[in-house]
């Protein structure tokens, strides 16, 4: 039985693992994943309270962040090694790089459009982005670079949380690859709780998209290159296109130094 599970597993594409998974210490901190960081993420959403603070403090919200991302990413690395979960099983292996930077590519261009999508279904209901998602968007190009760094940190982070080690520990319990890319895509969009309905539909979206390249593949490569591009890409004044209504002043910095240079000279533009 085990043997025609993982012969089933090959044929569907799924070139992940030849044994059933059996650490309960797996599929527990698995479940602790998909449920808690939602919960966090609905805790978070609770700053747009603070409107005010997170506009002064948005560089040490990119380092806490970042700081939370890479603990996150820290504690599974830990459970994996302890249940001898090896990394090639978890994607970080590369064995076609022409073939995964295509796939990578193609991830990137599928989510694009699907945020462009969700942005202009979102205009046309009248959906609003949350403040706080608005609030985080880079002003300054000091800002900008420090959001760069954080957009790759998250890329490779939640990459390995959801689609490396979530993905095949449900994969493997379950037997169901696609099931499993639907639950952790379900739990990826929770945990974008903060930027509200929209932002939980778009942000399930794109996992199920970011799901497919690693199941083909069995690489988290073309997954990370996609969730970076993406996050770059929300970051950049193309936002305006790809959030339902971010306004041209939430992602220009040029609009912020323009201001600046009118503070120093008394504001008269003399």
């Amino acid at each position: 039985m085990l043997r025609n599970a993982c012969q089933l597993a090959w044929l569907h594409g799924f070139p992940y693992s030849t044994s059933m998974l059996s650490g309960a210490v797996a599929r527990g901190f698995t479940l602790f994943l998909l449920v808690g960081l939602p919960l966090m993420a609905a805790r978070n959403s609770r700053l747009e309270e603070h409107v005010e603070a997170i506009e002064a403090a948005r560089p040490a919200l990119y380092l806490s962040a970042a700081l939370t991302l890479l603990l996150i990413a820290g504690l599974t690395a830990i459970v994996a090694a302890w249940q001898a979960i090896t990394p090639e099983q978890l994607g970080w292996t590369v064995s076609e790089p022409v073939v995964e930077l295509g796939w990578g590519l193609a991830a990137t261009a599928a989510g694009l459009g699907i945020a462009w999508l969700s942005g202009l279904i979102g205009r046309r209901a009248g959906l609003e982005e949350s403040p706080l998602l608005r609030l985080l968007l880079p002003r300054s190009g000091t800002e900008r670079r420090a959001f760069f760094v954080l957009a790759g940190i998250g890329a490779v982070c939640e990459e390995y949380v959801y689609r490396g080690f979530a993905l095949h520990v449900l994969a493997d319990w379950t037997g169901q690859q696609w099931g499993a890319a639907a639950l952790t895509s379900i739990s990826f969009g929770l945990a974008h709780g903060y930027q509200r309905v929209n932002g939980i539909l778009r942000s399930a979206g794109l996992g199920m998209v970011l799901a497919v390249p690693v199941l083909w593949t069995g690489s988290l490569f073309p997954a990370i290159l996609a969730h970076f591009w993406i996050n770059a890409a929300m970051s950049s004044p193309a936002s305006r296109w790809l959030l339902a209504d971010v306004r041209a002043a939430d992602v220009n910095p040029a609009g912020e130094s323009a201001d600046r240079e009118d503070d120093s000279t008394g504001g008269d533009g003399t």
